[in-house]
């Protein structure tokens, strides 16, 4: 190798560790919402790391970040670079990691989002296949609302989910409510159906009627979360409102709540604790159903790791309801 060859490849070495440098600033500073803390996150002066943004819009000739009441924030500009940014990291690490350990067992950290009532039925079975099958690989799970995990994939913060959307009777998507760059594999869908507190001495009928259901004081989910507003939709389209006594984003706590005997609830039978104690009413004409697919950021890659995991997700939850230990759930064919 030329001296002079060898002074060119260290002067490119550099400028990618700047690049890479500013990318990870930028992230950083988006994720705190602050630059001062992520200066100090980061173990950066703070003038320095101003100065690397500085250059990045400069170079890109756009606003990357604005202040708010809330602190910094991404401009609309910012968070596509903030997901590209995030992105390119992510493919510096996997490059890393896959040449190293090439050959090795798959291992690694592997982020995945989980709804409260999938997580209640997947979680132990996946965590329980994982530790047999890849020991070298550590779950990590996050359990939230189907919105907001769909905002952690698209920002790169987890590297899949599963997310819930709306079907109609034959169980087909008319309306996407899942934004871009994303991919989507469907694995099954879920009824909802009415829950109330079971009383001694009750006939009630196995089914009722969307006119009946409505009567009924109603414990439910707040309007962001998918099922809340598939539930909106299909009183509407009956031409229905639903009585609405409380709102709540805590699936454990509408259970306690309905089986205390203040209202009923419209809700998958994988609420978190079953329905023991519970009477469970299916409701006719109204398309009560939900869509549950394994969700990826299509621009982030993904490592030999994930994708098994991705794999063994669709394995586990086709024969959890192959088993019947998915309540309420019909695999996708």
């Amino acid at each position: 190798m030329s001296k002079t060859y060898g002074y060119l490849a260290i002067v490119r070495s550099l400028q990618l560790a700047m690049e890479f440098r500013q990318l990870k600033y930028f992230v950083r500073i988006v994720e705190l919402g602050s630059v001062s803390r992520a200066a100090a996150d980061l173990y950066t002066a703070q003038p320095a790391l101003s100065q690397q943004i500085a250059k990045l819009e400069d170079e890109l000739k756009v606003k990357l970040l604005a202040r708010s009441a809330r602190g910094v924030v991404a401009t609309e500009a910012g968070e596509v670079f903030y997901r590209h940014a995030r992105a390119m990291l992510r493919q510096a690490e996997l490059m890393k990691s896959e040449v190293q350990h090439a050959g090795e067992h798959p291992q690694g950290i592997v982020s995945v989002g989980l709804p409260t009532s999938a997580a209640t039925i997947l979680a132990p079975r996946l965590f329980a296949e994982a530790a047999r099958q890849y020991p070298d690989i550590q779950l990590q799970i996050t359990e939230s609302l189907s919105g907001h995990l769909q905002e952690l994939v698209v920002n790169g913060r987890i590297e899949m989910s599963l997310l819930f959307e709306r079907v109609d009777g034959a169980g087909v998507v008319r309306e996407t409510r899942l934004g871009t760059h994303l991919e989507v594999l469907p694995l099954l869908t879920e009824s909802l159906i009415l829950l109330s507190c079971e009383q001694p001495g009750d006939a009630l009928p196995e089914e009722v009627s969307i006119a009946e259901a409505a009567k009924r004081p109603l414990i439910l989910p707040g309007k962001s979360n998918i099922t809340r507003q598939i539930i909106d939709e299909a009183f509407e389209a009956a031409g229905e409102r639903p009585l609405v006594r409380a709102e709540l984003d805590s699936l454990a706590t509408i259970r306690a709540v309905v089986a205390s005997g203040v209202g009923s609830t419209i809700l998958s039978p994988s609420i978190p604790g079953g329905t023991t104690g519970l009477t469970v009413q299916r409701i006719a004409g109204a398309a009560l159903q939900r869509r549950l697919s394994l969700c990826t950021f299509d621009i982030m890659p993904l490592s030999s790791a994930a994708r098994r995991i991705m794999e063994l997700i669709r394995e586990t939850a086709l024969a959890l309801i192959a088993e019947g230990a998915w309540p309420g759930a019909s695999r996708i064919e």
